[in-house]
């Protein structure tokens, strides 16, 4: 026992060291192990955010490249749809092709197989009096003035001027705009207009009071027009009263589209539309 004493007072100064050094690295390897923790989480943190940013990219670029292809689809409905009645006009009536996502059916419509160009709206405008849309579509593409523009739920406007490469199109939401309108449950038809207020309101002038109208019924084109075919849907009344002329009543509409969000389009075409207009014009030169 005595020389074990003795052995830790002759070594007392090593044994400190050795003591000393042993506590000195254990707390090191503590201190380079929560470093290298934190380290590892920060850099997981980083990198997680960068594979999340990538991914929501991918998703975003993915999404948009989905709606194309459903907007390619719905545009190959709308063609069967019109196939399908030239080819079976016995069933034009039964038929009820819901593709609208508001349910609005297009159970009406009438004419051979339209021309239906699929497009993009590049500028919209819709605080001015005058509103217009600018298209990316073009002659090239087969795009003619007086072809009728639609969303994937409503009508949006008429063509009006076209370049080999881009088109402009009369907005629904400009004064000039004149598009004749039905209801879906009789052939009382009016003309709608935009009296220039309010983006979300038409207004369906020359409408007479016997019609049997009713708050909450579907609008749609009335196809007397050589632009758009008949039952192309329009919008909802949401309310009606008197006109000046006492015979009419003045009925404010919804517009199925919300103008003021507008990408996918179709631009539509009737195949008989220039034969109408060259028989119109040619009687009207004999009077």
């Amino acid at each position: 026992m005595q020389q074990i004493i003795e052995f830790f007072i002759r070594n007392k100064n090593f044994l400190l060291f050795l003591a000393l050094f042993s506590l000195g690295y254990s707390l090191t390897q503590k201190a380079h192990s929560g470093l290298y923790t934190r380290n590892i989480a920060s850099t997981n943190k980083i990198t997680g955010s960068v594979f999340s940013w990538l991914t929501d990219k991918r998703s975003y670029f993915a999404l948009r490249e989905q709606n194309e292809e459903l907007s390619a689809a719905n545009t190959q409905l709308l063609l069967q749809y019109y196939q399908s009645k030239q080819e079976h006009p016995d069933r034009s009536h039964g038929l009820n092709a819901e593709l609208l996502s508001n349910g609005a059916a297009l159970d009406s419509l009438e004419g051979r197989a339209l021309n239906i160009i699929q497009a993009h709206v590049i500028n919209n405008t819709y605080h001015r009096r005058k509103n217009t849309l600018t298209i990316d579509k073009g002659s090239k593409d087969g795009v003619v003035p007086d072809m009728g523009v639609s969303s994937p739920v409503g009508i949006v406007g008429i063509i009006t001027h076209v370049s080999e490469h881009f088109s402009v199109a009369q907005s629904i939401l400009n004064t000039n705009s004149r598009v004749v309108v039905k209801s879906k449950n009789s052939d009382h038809f009016g003309t709608l207009i935009w009296d220039g207020q309010r983006i979300d309101n038409l207004l369906l002038t020359e409408i007479p009071k016997i019609a049997p109208l009713s708050i909450g019924d579907s609008l749609v084109t009335d196809g007397k027009s050589t632009i758009f075919p008949r039952g192309w849907p329009v919008g909802t009344v949401t309310d009606i009263k008197p006109a000046k002329a006492q015979d009419y009543l003045e009925v404010s509409v919804r517009p199925y589209t919300d103008m003021s969000s507008l990408y996918h389009i179709y631009l539509i075409q009737r195949p008989e539309a220039q034969e109408i207009r060259e028989l119109e014009i040619l009687s009207q030169n004999e009077f």
